[in-house]
């Protein structure tokens, strides 16, 4: 057993205990509360925690661990990109994250190698490829033929009608998928489509949510535009990713629904700072702040469950070091930073199906805790530098 004493953020209360206490047996938490609630038994391991906090690890709800963008990218063949994304995830523990959920082709075999310990990472809960019509935001390399990017991109899986939508499905559970990731909308970084456009038909959405559901899982929509993330959550859809354009039908529908938003503000509010973008992308980019603002405005007022994601990929302009930044940029979207946490950890949990074993710091659940520095419910930018993150447990297990 071990003990960390101090002030405590736990995931289910608005307010940090300024006198806390967490113990830990093997894997999994047997106490978190007040410190006068626990008598440390003689011989504990106690690590007092002096002018920072004790909070629940963070969840990064939106990843695609390809490393094709990587900053630390040796090359750009599979086993490369691969052997990086390995590399990469340890930069998420150092940053304090301990889950996230994947949209890549990589995340099964990732998460096979975090949980035999060959690998230092997060849990992963994988996504497989992103599921797209053809010209659509996930089908990037239009010089290669539909087959071909089905058989070598890392990131995408094309397809169109109800029996390809259904076989794309499929094919995404076959290689180890534990949730589907679509794209209902356009968006900004391609460019053979605009954010405005509606992409999968109603059916085709019908069908694909419909396997998910019948698989015990779900679906996540990559939602930009108005018309196309309506129609996504009226066929059922489990996530909003992003929710760049929410108007009050829309969030009075998830509310209804139970639909959570994923955020992913900062690489929109930061895209005017970002280099090596083309021009066409920055400015779609700057065009999605406003309507973010006004539409997670109306989301916080409905009740609207919110979960942190990121889409940061370790590149030069979203290196893994910074991804807490994202807290940041959900507090500039009306949200206190507690709210913030809250969406990084217990909000989080929920998407990843462990809302029972994770996501908030009780008796019970798996032992995964951060130490920080400083007090992030009053400073949430404490959380957008890895430096501040001084310890990390993944189950009880030190990784940081």
């Amino acid at each position: 057993m071990f003990v960390l004493k101090g002030r405590l953020i736990d995931g289910n209360r608005d307010t940090a205990l300024a006198n806390g206490l967490v113990a830990v047996e093997g894997e999994r938490i047997v106490y978190a509360g007040e410190a006068d609630g626990f008598t440390v038994p003689e011989g504990t391991e106690v690590m007092e925690v002096r002018e920072g906090t004790i909070m629940p690890g963070m969840i990064d709800c939106h990843a695609h661990l390809s490393a094709e963008e990587s900053q630390n990218l040796t090359g750009n063949r599979h086993y490369d990109c691969l052997l990086t994304a390995a590399y990469d995830c340890g930069k998420l523990v150092d940053a304090g994250i301990t889950g996230v959920r994947d949209m890549s082709a990589f995340g099964a075999a990732l998460s096979r190698a975090v949980d035999a310990g060959i690998v230092r990472g997060p849990r992963i809960m994988p996504g497989g490829r992103v599921i797209s019509v053809t010209a659509g935001h996930a089908d990037t390399d239009s010089e290669m033929s539909v087959e071909e990017v089905n058989r070598k991109s890392l990131l995408s899986c094309v397809a169109d009608g109800k029996e390809g939508c259904l076989r794309a499905v499929r094919q995404q559970f076959r290689d180890g998928a534990k949730f589907i990731k679509i794209c209902a909308t356009g968006g900004v970084s391609s460019s053979v489509d605009n954010p405005n456009d509606v992409q999968f038909s109603r059916e085709e959405l019908d069908v694909m949510v419909a396997e998910a559901e019948r698989r015990g899982s779900y679906v996540a929509a990559h939602c930009t535009g108005l018309a196309g993330t309506l129609q996504a959550i009226q066929a059922g859809v489990h996530s909003v990713e992003h929710g760049v354009n929410l108007n009050e039908e829309c969030v009075r529908l998830m509310k209804e629904k139970d639909i959570t938003l994923v955020s992913t503000c900062y690489v929109p509010f930061m895209m005017g700072k970002m280099t090596g973008h083309t021009s066409a992308m920055v400015k779609k980019g700057k065009d999605c702040v406003d309507t973010i603002l006004s539409g997670y405005k109306l989301a916080r007022e409905a009740g609207v469950r919110l979960a942190m994601g990121t889409d940061f990929s370790n590149s030069h302009n979203t290196p893994y070091k910074e991804i807490g930044k994202e807290l940041g940029c959900i507090c500039e979207c009306g949200f206190t930073p507690m709210e913030a946490i809250q969406a990084a950890t217990k909000n989080g949990a929920y998407l990843m199906k462990m809302a029972d074993q994770t996501g908030t710091l009780e008796a019970g659940k798996l032992a995964d805790i951060l130490v920080v520095d400083g007090d992030p419910s009053k400073e949430i930018g404490m959380l957008g530098d890895a430096d501040h993150v001084r310890h990390v447990w993944i189950g009880g297990k030190k990784m940081k």
